[in-house]
């Protein structure tokens, strides 16, 4: 028997489906939590299975944790506004005001999240409902996940108290695409997805004994693995030599040495499945696809591919290499982790991962509205599903007070 249920419309297994539910028959009451993934636009994904779950009244969750776009969709989410993540990401996320490529590559413009967030705030047109989300918080906690940039470590910020929208902007913070400081308490903070993009273990460490986690991305069984992450190294590795130097100067050379070698390893099997996959846009393009009609943006090429991740170093400044080397590195020993660990949840602890049935059409940045529309449906759809199957036993089950 598993304690590990992976659900989207490929991996949809009745016969599994309702051994795991058998398994979370118990008297005793249950601690149950809803961990959200971020991933920029991907989310819209994410708005649709909450939209499902509000239509039909369910949460039994007692703990929230979401990390960057997955903190904003989670927090329309507890304050019940169903369609608000949908409105958000697909009406502002895909305005030029927000993000536009080109000023970007050629002004060092970044990503004007200051102005979308100002949307949700009191006075904005899609606001937050702060007086409701509050009383649904009154036996629940509700964290959003950021990263200290000095020490890269995840720190977990309650949601919706008086700093409630610099906690959003703290979690949403992406490296380099958004450059404007985020400074409150005394520390420096950028994106929650650096340090956890999957938040799992942290609601386990809380007592989470049921958590069901939303993902930007489908599910990879250990026999995907090969395919868990983007090729960064063509241009990433530029860096690598400078940022081996220092860590040796605080770590045996044993372990560094076997960090780059683990390195080198996992960016050259990422190569050969990434090239095939990615159209990168070439210097003289990118004014030319600036100028693209909305449809058309984000086709054919990667945010993160190689040749662009080079152009984010050379925005950054040598004096900033270093940061964005030490924070994808921060990023994939963190997700590796959380990946096994949700994979062979410790005992007592059961993981439900609601995942896409395949990659998304929907880019982090960039993607066009009728990619967004098919995702946020496959995301309604797949939450409907999760509703039939497991309400009943989870309003049965949950310790939350209502």
């Amino acid at each position: 028997m598993t304690n590990h249920l992976p659900f989207s419309l490929k991996a949809f297994d009745l016969p599994s489906i309702n051994n795991f539910s058998h398994q979370l028959l118990s008297a005793r009451k249950k601690k149950i939590a809803l961990v959200v993934q971020g991933g920029g636009q991907r989310g819209i994904f994410t708005a649709g299975v909450f939209d499902a779950f509000l239509e039909s009244d369910f949460d039994p969750f007692e703990l929230y944790i979401g990390t960057s776009a997955g903190a904003l969709n989670l927090s329309s989410f507890i304050s019940r506004q169903p369609r608000f993540g949908y409105q958000f990401i697909t009406n502002f996320t895909t305005d030029t005001e927000f993000f536009n490529l080109y000023k970007y590559l050629s002004q060092q413009k970044s990503m004007n999240l200051d102005w979308a967030l100002d949307e949700v705030r009191a006075q904005g047109s899609i606001p937050l409902d702060l007086v409701t989300a509050r009383e649904v918080l009154q036996h629940r906690t509700a964290l959003a996940c950021a990263t200290r940039k000095d020490t890269l470590c995840d720190i977990y910020m309650p949601m919706y108290e008086k700093n409630w929208c610099e906690v959003l902007r703290a979690s949403c913070a992406i490296p380099v695409i958004y450059n404007q400081p985020v400074n409150f308490d005394d520390l420096e903070w950028v994106d929650g997805g650096v340090s956890a993009a999957v938040p799992v273990r942290e609601a386990w460490q809380r007592g989470a004994e049921l958590v069901v986690v939303v993902r930007t991305e489908p599910v990879a069984l250990p026999q995907d693995e090969s395919r868990l992450f983007n090729d960064w190294r063509g241009k990433v590795e530029i860096a690598l030599p400078e940022y081996i130097d220092r860590l040796s100067l605080n770590q045996s050379i044993d372990k560094v040495k076997a960090l780059h070698g683990e390195l080198t390893t996992k960016f050259e099997s990422w190569k050969l499945g990434w090239r095939e996959k990615e159209l990168l846009l070439k210097p003289e393009q990118a004014e030319a696809d600036a100028a693209e009609t909305p449809a058309s943006k984000g086709k054919g090429w990667s945010l993160l591919s190689a040749d662009n991740i080079e152009r984010f170093l050379s925005l950054t400044g040598n004096s900033k290499r270093l940061e964005v080397i030490d924070m994808l590195n921060r990023y994939y020993i963190t997700y590796q982790d959380a990946h096994e660990f949700m994979l062979s949840p410790p005992d007592g602890l059961h993981v439900i991962q609601i995942a896409p049935e395949k990659s998304l059409k929907s880019r982090a940045l960039l993607s066009s509205k009728d990619d967004l529309e098919i995702d946020y449906r496959e995301g309604k759809l797949i939450g409907r599903e999760f509703v039939s199957h497991f309400a009943d036993i989870l309003n049965e089950t949950t310790a939350v007070k209502r």
